[in-house]
C-alpha cells in the first residue's frame, strides 16, 4: 500500500480510512432555520435514513429526501423554513452539506399522527424561478451578467473571472437558471452550483488531467471492492466540437471555434481514423470566445469512459472534484450519500485525457 500522494484537500486518515483504522463514528445532523429571519428552530431527526444526491446534470443540483416522524412533520413549516446538514465526526468536527429549502411535501395519515415525506432542493429552486424584468446582456462582461442575473437575491455569489462577453438578451417569463446555464456556456464556465457552504459558485472549465487532484483513491481503504462499473460511449461519443456564430459587429460574418479530444482518447480521431463532429451553434462575440466556448463544451459536456463505485461517506466531496483512480485523473460527475454511518457514498467518475 502506498503512501498518501498530493492532493488539494488535506488527507484525513480518518476519511481516507487509512491502513489500521478499523472503524470510525460519526453521525449527520438536520439543523433546521427560517430562511427568512436566520432564526435557529432546532433540529430534526429523519425516522429512516434520509439520502442527498448531488449531479452536476441538473439545474438544480442536489436534492434531499427526508422521512420525519409526527413531531417534526407538525414542526415544520415548508413555506419559511430551510434545513443545514452537517456530517458530525466523533470529535465534534462538524462538515457541512448544503442549505436546502422544501418543494415537495407528503404527509402520511396514520393512527399515531402524520408521518412526513420530504423533499428539499438546494436554493438554485429559489434562484430559478422566472424573470420580472428583461436582462440586455449584449455587449457585457459575462461576470457582470450574471451579477446583474442574481441581484437581489438572497444568495451568496462565488464566482472565477472570466474575459469574455455575452452577446445574449432574455425577455420577462425566462427561466433565470435558463440564463444563468447560457451565460456559464458564454463565460466558459462549468454549470453553476450550491457548494457545501451554500454558496452559488461559478468556476471555469477545466480539463481534469491538468489539475491535481482533490482526493485520492488509490490510498487507504475507501473503495468498496464490489459494485464498481466501468461504461463507456466510446461508440459514439464527438471527437471535435464546433462552436458557430454570427459575427457580434457583422452579421454576414460567421465565427467558429473548434476543439479536438486529446490524440491519446480511445475514440480520437487519430485512433478512429475519421470525425465524429458535434456542432453547437450560439451567440458569441469573438473568435477566441467560440474557441475557449468549445474547448469548455469538450471538458463539461462529453462523457467518454465512466466508473461508478462506492465509498464510506466523505463530505469533502463537493462538485467537479478531480479523482485518482487506479492511476489517473477523473472528474466526478455525480455523487450520492446515504445519510446514516455505515451507509455508503455512490461516485460517478468521468476519466481524462492528456
Amino acid at each position: 500500500m502506498t503512501g498518501p500522494s498530493l492532493t488539494l484537500l488535506p488527507h484525513d486518515p480518518i476519511l481516507d480510512l487509512d491502513a489500521g483504522i478499523g472503524q470510525r463514528s460519526c453521525t449527520f445532523r438536520f439543523q433546521l432555520i427560517n430562511g427568512v429571519t436566520g432564526q435557529h428552530l432546532g433540529d430534526i431527526t429523519p425516522i429512516r435514513a434520509a439520502s442527498l444526491v448531488h449531479d452536476t446534470t441538473r439545474t438544480i443540483k442536489r436534492q434531499l429526501m427526508l422521512p420525519l416522524g409526527v413531531e417534526d412533520t407538525a414542526a415544520i413549516n415548508a413555506i419559511t423554513d430551510r434545513v443545514l446538514l452537517f456530517m458530525v465526526m466523533a470529535d465534534g468536527t462538524q462538515y457541512p452539506l448544503g442549505r436546502y429549502m422544501f418543494t415537495d411535501v407528503s404527509r402520511l395519515l396514520t393512527s399515531a399522527g402524520r408521518l412526513g415525506a420530504m423533499s428539499l432542493n438546494d436554493e438554485m429552486f429559489l434562484v430559478d424561478q422566472e424573470l420580472t424584468t428583461g436582462i440586455n446582456g449584449f455587449g457585457k462582461a459575462v461576470i457582470d451578467v450574471i451579477q446583474e442575473a442574481t441581484f437581489g437575491l438572497p444568495v451568496t455569489l462565488r464566482t472565477e473571472p472570466s474575459p469574455f462577453s455575452s452577446t445574449e438578451a432574455w425577455g420577462i417569463g425566462i427561466g433565470r437558471g435558463q440564463v444563468l446555464e447560457s451565460l456559464s456556456v458564454s463565460g466558459d464556465y462549468f454549470s453553476p452550483w450550491f457548494d457545501n457552504n451554500g454558496d452559488l459558485r461559478f468556476i471555469r472549465t477545466f480539463d481534469p488531467i491538468d489539475k491535481v487532484a482533490d482526493l485520492d483513491f488509490d490510498t487507504g481503504f475507501k473503495v468498496y471492492r464490489e459494485q464498481i462499473l466501468e461504461t463507456d460511449d466510446l461508440l459514439t461519443a464527438p471527437n471535435r466540437f464546433v462552436v458557430i456564430s454570427n459575427s457580434a459587429t457583422d452579421p454576414d460574418q460567421v465565427t467558429v471555434g473548434t476543439a479536438d479530444v486529446p490524440t491519446n482518447a480511445p475514440h480520437s480521431i487519430q485512433n478512429r481514423g475519421f470525425v465524429i463532429a458535434k456542432t453547437i451553434d450560439l451567440q458569441i462575440a469573438t473568435a477566441l470566445q467560440a474557441q475557449a466556448v468549445a474547448q469548455g463544451l469538450a471538458n463539461r459536456q462529453t462523457v467518454f469512459e465512466r466508473v461508478s463505485l462506492n465509498t464510506a461517506p466523505d463530505p469533502r466531496h463537493d462538485s467537479y472534484n478531480v479523482i485518482r483512480w487506479q492511476g489517473d485523473l477523473w472528474l466526478e460527475l455525480a455523487w450520492s450519500m446515504a445519510l446514516t454511518e455505515g451507509g455508503s457514498m455512490g461516485h460517478l467518475l468521468r476519466k481524462g485525457y492528456s
